[in-house]
């Protein structure tokens, strides 16, 4: 079994370890690229361009804080009036003092005040403590120092230029007062420059505006914290937005690359400490006015009242302008506002701390699944496959986008599907080259072979010059197309072939040939039907075209009679569906029939199945002979298919199943009384001077005597439930099954609550005990039988439960709920002891042969029990030797624990009992420890025995099992024997004892003490002997 699983066994082409290699190759120069992503300036780009993608796709949003931002500009208007990029302090003191004058909730001046003018600060300071908190910016930079009346921004690009410095002992009180962990932030600065005073204490707050550019010169993330000089200190857009709200700074807090909390608000973190802007759309968002405007009145006090008031440059040549998705300058204070408004709006993009995690996952495994998809089947379904996989992580990205606010890197996982893609199209490519070049030298080499064994085969011959249409035939191809060699005849070309064809088929051969002169196909493949003579005529024309500048110049093949091969296969088919003794539909057939009418159920009519069981088939034919046997399915099958309208079918070795039309009366029975009229023609007379004259082992008597059966019938119909085919006839089948326990002739009608008597797990734990005490158990026989001689050795002691109510109730009903529930150890000593007793009470008629009775996994299990059961069954057994008795044992429960099983075994062994492996073959058992079990039989499993006639896999099967158990010493025996051709095949392949229905069923203990004594199927000089290792 090993050599045919290594047979089995197939390396992938390596055109597949191709395809791996190269998803590999792919999976590592994405993630090298992706490693190198921060020095490789493109490819940092790309993040960053996949997210403004994403905002593009999503449109402008509305600002949606409370707080509405209204913008101050000054802008060209502005600068045209004043004669400068930038306001004055007096101009800026006069702007204040106007918006102080709307009652606006705060003032914010994006603008770095840095030079200090002493006449001008102190009226400045004055306007800015006339009402509404003002705040300003300071400046946290590495760069060289920021001219006065610069934008509020800094840069970090350039390395410091001066020694670091401490900040002004007025910016403390704007520090964080609580921060957590270890600082983690994108920027370290080493220089500070801040308002001078008055100015710096006349602020209510101060935050930094210092940012943080990407390779691409885009503004994505910016910077509520920052270290400085032992401190940390906030960004203004966090100071206005707390400010805005009235929190306390005090109770702000920073969580280093997590969060900031203050009060209500929470600004999401990622692992830098950096805060994701989430741009709403071009420039003019934010409501606005012009700086000349407000200063000429022409601003009404409405516009700036209760409003966070952001007071900026927005002139050209001025102001900061930072790259946005939706435009390539957007002015500085319109970035401060979108900030600001995220903060209050909790519209902050977050990168999740597990996206760097999900992104490596991605890239690692992206290539390779679409690899997967792109390497075989259709080109098409794969590219859907991945479109389809593309696309739905785009969607899913672009929602967390939208509804959730979280930035996914989406770029190299991206750039990984492409290239994953386009490499298994490539890879793809060249092997779909390799594989024609290589069938194009195997179809050369094929023509010269074929040539030669077309001679060896007698088929006939033929070569088409397709350009000048002549067709050069040998004389076996004439002989085939029952036509004589006839140089002269009209039609040379390939013509010929559809001389004998109607139009019809002409034209089929037509088709198939152009099919193959197009390049559809790569062998021409037709079958040629005609009659000739009165005689079918079925012919098989192969060919191939040679080609010579992608057209077809010549093709040659063969014409072989495939007459006899069609009559073979038809035959098969048909004996596939029926039974071949009596020509009826078999079991497979009869259940398709059956589905088809369930599917096309006459209205009123529901389909019914009537089972008819003969009785005691099996005495009969072992009275009479096969050829009796056989000669009465025949008139059974004749009988039962008198009626017309019915369909019948032999479903079992002495079963017969009628399909028709269940005409019901009101209470539920048969109009036509089916079941009784089929019992009625079983027992008509058999007359066996009709049947068996032939049979010259039958007696005189019983050639010329008319013999009676009789039969059981069990039915149902599809109006007692929802019924499938499958389930129609098992319910029949249980009906027969009542039938049968009844006794011979009688008839049962499916009952759907008789299903309920089956009994269930706990009506089984509740009972056995009491039955056990009651006396319900009962061992039946099953008998053993030495093939050679057909001698009785022994019995397989079956475990029947005869209930008062419920009746007999079968094994395959409580045995798997007393496993569960631990009550077959009970059950299994009752069993050892009842069978012990057994044979001392069939000592005192001579038997001598062995009874075997199973123990179960769970006795195994329990193994000091069931050595102190088996000891007990020593006493039982008083003067009959141990050996009399074998204890069975499952295959697989034996392998289950094999070193405490074979403890066990051994210990049993000891005793003096026998031991046998049943269902052997079905399990996994190892030669490693089989030896050590110390069996006497090897069972080979029903399963086996039933596939003997079908191919050799299962005889083979079983000479092995033979070869295993005479290489340990151990005999082998059958089960479920159930004709004498599995009988004759079985002693073949050196089975020496079997048992099984073509023997005896599993009898009550008096049937089997009868059974003893006269061994109906014994040989003459044959009788009981005992069951021992040979």
């Amino acid at each position: 079994m090993a050599g045919d699983r290594r047979r089995g066994f197939r390396w992938p082409s390596r055109w597949a370890w191709a395809q791996l290699v190269v998803a590999l190759l792919v999976t590592a120069a994405v993630t090298t690229l992706w490693l190198a992503r921060f020095q490789a300036g493109p490819l940092a780009r790309l993040d960053g361009l996949v997210q403004d993608a994403q905002a593009q796709w999503r449109g402008p949003l509305k600002p949606g804080t409370s707080y509405p931002i209204a913008l101050v500009r000054f802008d060209d208007a502005s600068a045209s009036r004043f004669g400068g990029v930038a306001p004055s302090r007096q101009q800026l003191a006069a702007l204040i003092d106007r918006i102080q004058a709307a009652r606006p909730r705060l003032v914010a001046v994006d603008m770095l005040l840095l030079d200090p003018q002493p006449d001008a600060d102190g009226a400045l300071a004055a306007a800015m403590g006339g009402g509404a908190p003002v705040l300003l910016p300071f400046a946290l930079s590495s760069t060289a120092e920021i001219g006065p009346g610069s934008p509020a921004q800094s840069s970090s690009q350039s390395p410091p230029q001066s020694p670091p410095q401490s900040p002004p002992s007025a910016l403390l009180p704007h520090a964080f007062t609580r921060a957590e962990g270890p600082p983690r932030s994108a920027l370290v600065p080493d220089r500070v420059q801040a308002p001078q005073e008055p100015l710096l204490s006349a602020a209510r707050s101060l935050g930094h505006v210092t940012t943080r550019l990407d390779a691409d010169g885009a503004l994505r993330q910016d910077l509520p914290a920052l270290p400085f000089s032992g401190q940390v200190y906030p960004s203004l857009a966090l100071r206005i937005a707390g400010d805005a709200m009235r929190q306390p700074w005090s109770e702000a807090t920073l969580r280093w690359g997590r969060d900031v909390r203050w009060g209500s608000l929470r600004v999401p973190l990622d692992l830098l400490s950096q805060q994701g802007v989430n741009y709403y759309g071009p420039t003019g968002t934010f409501a606005a006015v012009s700086a000349v405007d407000l200063l000429d009145g022409r601003v009404p006090p409405e516009a700036l009242h209760n409003r966070i008031v952001i007071l900026g440059v927005s002139a050209p040549g001025a102001g900061d302008p930072v790259k946005s998705p939706f435009d390539a300058g957007l002015p500085g204070m319109e970035r401060l506002a979108t900030v600001v408004d995220n903060i209050l709006t909790g519209r902050t993009l977050t990168r999740p701390n597990w996206a760097t995690l999900a992104e490596l996952i991605a890239l690692l495994t992206l290539p390779l699944l679409c690899c997967v998809l792109l390497a075989r089947g259709r080109v098409w379904l794969g590219l859907v496959l991945v479109a389809l996989l593309t696309a739905g992580g785009l969607a899913a990205a672009q929602w967390a986008f939208e509804e959730e606010y979280l930035v996914l890197p989406l770029a190299t996982p991206l750039l990984a599907i492409a290239a994953g893609s386009l490499c298994a199209l490539a890879l793809r490519a060249l092997a779909a080259l390799a594989r024609r070049r290589a069938a194009l030298r195997q179809l050369r080499i094929s023509e010269a072979r074929y040539a030669l064994a077309a001679q060896g085969a007698n088929d006939g011959l033929w070569d088409w010059d397709i350009t000048r249409d002549r067709l050069d035939v040998s004389l076996r191809w004439w002989a085939l197309m029952g036509r004589e060699a006839d140089r002269n005849e009209a039609a040379e070309g390939i013509a010929r072939f559809t001389a004998p064809l109607d139009e019809g088929a002409a034209g089929l051969f037509r088709g198939d040939l152009d099919a193959h002169l197009q390049g559809r196909s790569h062998q021409f493949h037709h079958v040629l039907r005609f009659d000739q003579g009165g005689q079918p005529r079925v012919l098989l024309a192969r060919g191939v075209a040679m080609r010579r500048d992608g057209k077809p110049v010549r093709m040659a093949g063969t014409l072989t009679d495939i007459g006899a091969l069609e009559h073979l296969q038809a035959r098969g088919a048909r004996d596939a569906l029926h039974d071949r003794l009596t020509g009826l539909p078999n079991r497979a057939l009869f259940v398709e029939l059956l589905a088809q009418r369930l599917a096309t159920p006459t209205p009123g009519l529901p389909v019914g199945v009537v089972l008819v069981g003969l009785d005691d088939f099996h005495g009969f034919t072992e009275r009479h002979g096969l050829i009796a046997g056989d000669a009465v399915q025949v008139e059974c099958a004749q009988r039962l298919g008198r009626r017309t309208g019915r369909t019948v079918a032999r479903v079992g070795a002495d079963q017969f199943a009628i399909l028709f039309d269940a005409r019901l009366e009101p209470g539920g029975t048969l109009v036509d009384r089916v079941p009784e009229w089929a019992l009625a023609r079983i027992e008509e007379p058999f007359l066996f001077d009709a049947i068996v004259s032939s049979d010259p082992a039958a007696s005189g008597a019983a050639r010329t005597g008319a013999h009676r059966l009789t039969a059981c019938a069990g039915w149902a119909h599809a109006g007692q439930g929802a019924f499938s085919a499958d389930d129609l006839l098992v319910a029949a089948e249980r009906a027969l099954a009542r039938a049968k326990a009844a006794g011979p002739g009688h008839a049962h009608a499916f009952n759907p609550a008789e299903q309920r008597v089956e009994p269930s797990s706990r009506w089984v734990r509740d009972h056995v005990a009491s039955a056990l005490a009651a006396g319900e158990f009962e061992l039946h026989y099953q008998p053993f039988v030495k093939l050679s001689d057909r001698s009785l050795l022994g019995f397989e002691a079956l475990i029947r439960w005869r209930h008062p109510t419920r009746g007999m109730v079968m094994p395959a009903d409580f045995i798997a709920a007393a496993e569960e529930s631990g009550q077959i150890a009970e059950i299994g000593r009752w069993a050892l002891i009842e069978a012990a007793l057994q044979l001392r009470r069939w000592r005192d008629i001579g038997f001598k042969g062995v009874i075997a009775v199973n123990v179960s996994g769970v006795q195994l299990e329990r193994d000091a029990e069931l050595l102190a059961d088996a000891r007990e069954t020593l006493k039982a057994l008083g003067d009959v030797p141990a050996s009399q008795l074998t204890l069975e044992v499952a295959e697989r429960t034996a392998m289950a624990d094999p070193q405490r099983a074979a403890q066990t075994l051994q210990a049993l062994a000891r005793l003096g009992f026998k031991l046998s492996i049943d269902d052997f073959g079905t399990g996994y058992s190892s030669l490693a420890h089989l030896h050590r079990f110390r069996f006497d039989t090897l069972k080979v499993d029903r399963s086996f025995v039933m596939r003997l006639g079908e191919g050799r896999d299962a005889r083979e099967t079983v000479r092995t099992i033979v070869g295993l158990a005479a290489a340990l010493g151990q005999q082998t025996l059958a089960e479920g024997v159930e004709d004498e051709q599995q009988a004759a095949l079985l002693e073949d392949l050196g089975v020496p004892v079997a048992q099984g229905w073509l023997f005896a069923k599993a009898l009550p203990a008096d049937e089997a003490r009868r059974l003893i004594q006269t061994v109906p199927w014994r040989k003459p000089s044959s009788g009981v002997e005992e069951l021992r290792v040979t």
